[in-house]
């Protein structure tokens, strides 16, 4: 939704989600040669594949500059100053976009867990064990608390029911932070559909339409009071502290059998990721927080000349 909403800006452009960071860059030869070719198909472009595997910074860079070129020159928008990157997975790769972005300015969307796992779990991409969605956005949590507290620069949260509530306010402070003027189209404007893929308008079809507070808490009808209580049982703390008010106690009580089935379920779910990519980030993580230490995240970069 907010992609869409920046993409209504003269001098904003957002391409469908590119997992740069998350598929490609730091890859083996063979993957990154597999996802140019996704690159190429989903923003119709013409990047070339790269004779060795993308690794150093430089590289990395170079590569990316030139997608966002051949991007650009396709879009017909000849004031953009702020190319936008809009992967969910990129949350867990914040340092090494700053690595390779400095200049970056870091947008991070949050949203009411209970929400987000409900809608998670109707997308063919991931599980549909509902308690383990919530334990991929209590991860997501962490990571964004940990990034917060790092007290890094060019680094702005903004909250998905503050911005449905208010488009104008809201959208209005993330232009101010991105050094930009007010549009009025940002806000009021719908049914722009250049950063979402044909395959993806199945489950991404409400980002097309007006703004509304439809989906608010929308888990409260979605959801059985049992699911509810034991969401606000395993995430209590972290709801609360986004301030989120629960609707229970936070204190339903959960069975050994309930943590083995979790467990169980969460370890198969895990065993189908790409664990090449967990590994980078797992890895960069650390690299960033001094051992070498531990988001619909958008980051947003100067146009390459």
């Amino acid at each position: 939704m907010v992609q869409q909403a920046l993409n209504r800006h003269s001098r904003i452009v957002i391409p469908p989600e590119t997992k740069f960071f998350f598929s490609l860059f730091g890859h083996s030869r063979k993957a990154q040669h597999r996802h140019i070719d996704r690159l190429n198909a989903d923003l119709n472009i013409n990047l070339s594949k790269p004779a060795t595997a993308i690794r150093s910074d430089v590289e990395g860079r170079a590569v990316y500059e030139e997608m966002s070129r051949q991007y650009l020159s396709r879009m017909h928008k000849p004031h953009v100053t702020c190319f936008g990157e809009k992967t969910p997975e990129h949350t867990g790769h914040l340092p090494c976009i700053r690595r390779l972005f400095p200049e970056a300015k870091i947008l991070v969307l949050y949203r009411d867990g209970r929400d987000v796992a409900a809608s998670l779990s109707r997308m063919p991409w991931m599980s549909s064990h509902l308690y383990v969605n919530f334990l991929v956005w209590l991860y997501y949590h962490w990571v964004v608390q940990s990034e917060k507290q790092r007290s890094a620069a060019n680094l702005y949260f903004a909250r998905y029911e503050d911005i449905v509530a208010d488009p104008e306010k809201r959208l209005g402070a993330i232009l101010q932070f991105l050094e930009l003027p007010y549009e009025p189209a940002v806000a009021e404007g719908w049914g722009n559909r250049e950063g979402i893929p044909e395959r993806e308008y199945a489950w991404k079809a409400r980002a097309l339409r007006k703004i509304s507070t439809e989906r608010v808490s929308a888990f409260r009808h979605e959801l059985r009071e049992e699911q509810i209580a034991i969401l606000e049982r395993l995430g209590r703390e972290a709801l609360l502290s986004l301030d989120y008010p629960l609707l229970t106690d936070g204190k339903q009580p959960l069975s050994l059998p309930f943590f083995l089935n979790l467990s169980y379920s969460f370890s198969r779910f895990v065993y189908h990721l790409p664990w090449s990519a967990l590994m980078r980030e797992l890895f960069c993580r650390l690299s960033a927080d001094g051992l070498s230490t531990r988001l619909s995240t958008s980051s947003f970069a100067p146009i390459p000349a």
